[in-house]
């Protein structure tokens, strides 16, 4: 099985599990990761929300992670867009806006991604706020920069973590992190 598939049965055997609401995606392909996660969600879900860090990077971050032109690259957060079969709000989790939407029973809620946030006190505890106020049925927190986090005690506020290995399906990616001492 390559790892691939290890994630997408992951992903999905999250998303179809009702007694778990919240997963961690974890590992050192974030467009892999990415990838991962949107595509499972638009296998079951017709409408989500994205939360970003940085607006200004998310459409890149999706449009690599594809290696299409699925979204424009100014996006706005008042401002719905198709991605496959689903539509999908972008907005900030950094900035607080009286639009942001929290979320149903019929929508997911995507949070990518969430490094930057979780070394540091006073924003790691915002974030937890907003993941308290998200009301969508499933919620995803997508890691980057894995080897720079410090203190993981996020791990302790989700259902599920999930480490995306790419030991098979990316070797070269591991190698450099191991040769720039990144990871051992």
């Amino acid at each position: 099985m390559t790892d691939r598939q290890n994630a997408i049965d992951a992903i999905s055997n999250f998303i179809n599990d009702d007694t778990k609401r919240i997963l961690l995606i974890k590992g050192y392909d974030n467009e892999a990761k990415l990838r991962a996660a949107l595509s499972c969600l638009n296998g079951i879900f017709s409408k989500g929300i994205i939360r970003t860090s940085a607006m200004s990077d998310i459409s890149d971050h999706i449009n690599h992670a594809f290696q299409k032109d699925l979204l424009p690259y100014a996006i706005k957060s008042t401002t719905t867009y198709k991605l496959g079969k689903m539509r999908v709000n972008i907005n900030s989790y950094v900035t607080n806006t009286r639009s942001n939407p929290k979320g149903n029973e019929n929508t997911f809620t995507v949070f990518y991604p969430v490094q930057t946030v979780l070394d540091n006190p006073k924003r790691y505890n915002k974030f937890l706020e907003e993941l308290e106020k998200t009301e969508s049925r499933k919620v995803i927190l997508i890691t980057t920069n894995e080897w720079g986090i410090k203190e993981w005690d996020i791990k302790n506020k989700v259902d599920e973590v999930f480490f995306y290995s790419v030991e098979n399906d990316n070797p070269q990616i591991m190698r450099n992190l191991r040769n720039n001492g990144a990871i051992e």
